[in-house]
């Protein structure tokens, strides 16, 4: 089971935050993008890796960023490829 299929096919809410840090495999979840109650980035730490997956309403949940952990330069990183994603698909939907 990979982290994508812990979430479920639409932003997460943050009721369901503490099942998905409880879920096998999932070291820590922060969310980092958060719109009303959903949460549409956030970095996720399953075993030595960081994750930073977004929510795109066409594609789904995306792994945007992965990196090892253990500094805290990686979830920096990983913070800002999911603002540098955010703002391209931000872009994208306001040229259609």
């Amino acid at each position: 089971m990979t982290v994508l299929d812990s979430l479920p096919p639409r932003p997460l809410r943050s009721s369901e935050l503490q099942a998905l840090r409880d879920a096998e495999g999932v070291t820590e979840a922060a969310p980092l993008g958060v719109d009303d109650d959903d949460i549409r980035a956030l970095a996720v730490q399953a075993g030595e890796t960081i994750h930073g997956l977004g929510y795109d309403p066409d594609a789904g949940w995306t792994v945007v960023d992965s990196r090892e952990a253990g500094d805290p330069e990686d979830l920096a990183a990983v913070r800002d490829s999911l603002k540098s994603w955010e703002a391209t698909r931000a872009a994208v939907d306001a040229d259609e």
